[in-house]
């Protein structure tokens, strides 16, 4: 996994804030793997909160508070509803590859 000690503490920190305290998450994407090189930060969400209106805000004030935290780094954010009935390819790609971290 490639993302440093304080990357990771700060998405955990960050995702317990806006999502709520059992919102689930994972690393996904070219950081999972060791041998790659570079690439943006991406993250699969399943946040506790339910309410679309809530959520886009959540998701907003995080990605604002990790960037100002991590400086310019290019963060890619999924979110699913945990009451979503939908099963998009990228869910069941990000939580079979993915490295989860909450």
């Amino acid at each position: 996994m490639r993302i440093t000690d304080y990357q990771l503490s700060c998405i955990r920190t960050e995702s317990l804030r806006f999502f709520g305290r059992s919102a689930r998450v994972w690393l996904f994407g070219s950081r999972v793997d060791d041998h790659q090189k570079g690439g943006d930060i991406d993250l699969y969400i399943e946040p506790s909160i339910q309410d679309a209106a809530a959520i886009v805000d959540a998701k907003l004030h995080f990605l604002s508070e990790v960037h100002r935290q991590l400086g310019d780094q290019k963060i890619d954010v999924v979110l699913r509803r945990t009451r979503c009935k939908k099963n998009l390819p990228v869910y069941q790609l990000a939580r079979e590859t993915g490295e989860r971290l909450l």
